[in-house]
């Protein structure tokens, strides 16, 4: 019996020691993709070593905390906000959090930014001064060359150094980006008959109007847009008037309408002479692949609803019921 319970605990040492060695030296995985974790004030080894594990930074937290303990490292783990490359091995991961930060932060840029109001994002994070990133849009030397980068930057989430950050570079990378998740949808573009610009610009319309991530809603207002513009009626969208006057959260009023500015679409035919914001995949997927509907208006009610109309008859009912 002795002999079996000394066996019995040999062989649980040498599977824990297996594990150990396996968790412990080993990378947790080949990708480098990076994860945003935060480690509050106050939290214990357990439940930062859960946080990790639940964020795939671990394979097994148990094993990391007996690595942590091991190396008496508990007490020298600090809160901060970290983004942590996914395959590093245990020691590499507590050399990160014990700095209390990373080497990299998270920017992301919302579906529907301006170019205004990517550069407020940025030098509210201290990348740059204020202007910066607006200025760099117009006069650094990108290697291309484009009337308006405008509805070509695209939105996502970004992961930075800000000892090396600079303007310049990340105005390539979010172009660059852009073409990447652009580059499948180009056929589509050449099918359709419209240019790659007519595209952004109609699908930075779409990101502004529609609301939410429903792609049937903004394949619609698509088919609204492309149709008034072939049939040569106003488009009459707000929000390119809202876009020359960088006013996106007040009422607009009857003055605010009066210019002859290309961009009051109420009052100029055709579309603006350039995107309103920098849309996402699917207000793009929409603007090249519309629905086939009979609708020509559309109106937001005080929820920010979509209410589609055939006629504009029907439209003004609709204005009726949802907005008086």
């Amino acid at each position: 019996m002795k002999k079996f319970l000394l066996i019995v605990v040999l062989l649980a040492g040498v599977f824990v020691s297996a594990r150990f060695m396996l968790s412990w030296s080993r990378p947790n995985s080949d990708s480098d993709s990076r994860v945003s974790v935060t480690i509050e004030n106050g939290a214990s080894l357990p439940i930062i070593s859960n946080l990790l594990e639940e964020h795939e930074l671990v394979r097994d937290g148990w094993s990391f905390q007996w690595f942590v303990r091991w190396k008496r490292l508990a007490s020298k783990l600090q809160a901060g906000e970290y983004v942590i490359p996914r395959n590093l091995t245990f020691l590499e991961i507590t050399e990160v959090l014990q700095h209390g930060k990373s080497s990299e932060i998270r920017i992301t840029i919302p579906e529907g930014s301006t170019i205004t109001q990517i550069d407020a994002i940025l030098s509210k994070k201290s990348l740059t001064e204020s202007g910066d990133f607006i200025a760099c849009t117009n006069f650094c030397d990108l290697g291309f060359r484009i009337s308006s980068l405008e509805g070509y930057l695209f939105p996502s989430t970004y992961y930075v150094n800000p000892k090396t950050f600079t303007s310049k570079k990340f105005v390539q990378r979010l172009y660059n980006t852009f073409q990447q998740q652009t580059s499948d949808l180009m056929k589509k573009v050449q099918e359709s008959g419209r240019t790659l610009n007519e595209v952004v610009i109609v699908a930075s319309m779409i990101e502004r109007e529609a609301f939410g991530d429903n792609l049937e809603e903004k394949q619609k207002i698509a088919d609204v847009i492309w149709k008034r513009l072939d049939e040569r009626i106003h488009l009459g969208i707000d929000a390119t008037t809202r876009y020359e006057l960088n006013e996106w959260k007040r009422p607009l009023y009857t003055e605010d309408f009066d210019s002859d500015s290309p961009y009051n679409t109420r009052r100029t035919m055709g579309l603006p002479p350039t995107a309103i914001s920098n849309p996402g995949n699917d207000a793009l997927r929409a603007a090249v692949d519309p629905l086939d509907t009979e609708f020509y208006y559309y109106l937001h009610d005080n929820s920010g609803q979509v209410h589609f109309g055939r006629t504009l008859e029907e439209h003004n009912a609709n204005k009726r019921e949802y907005l008086y």
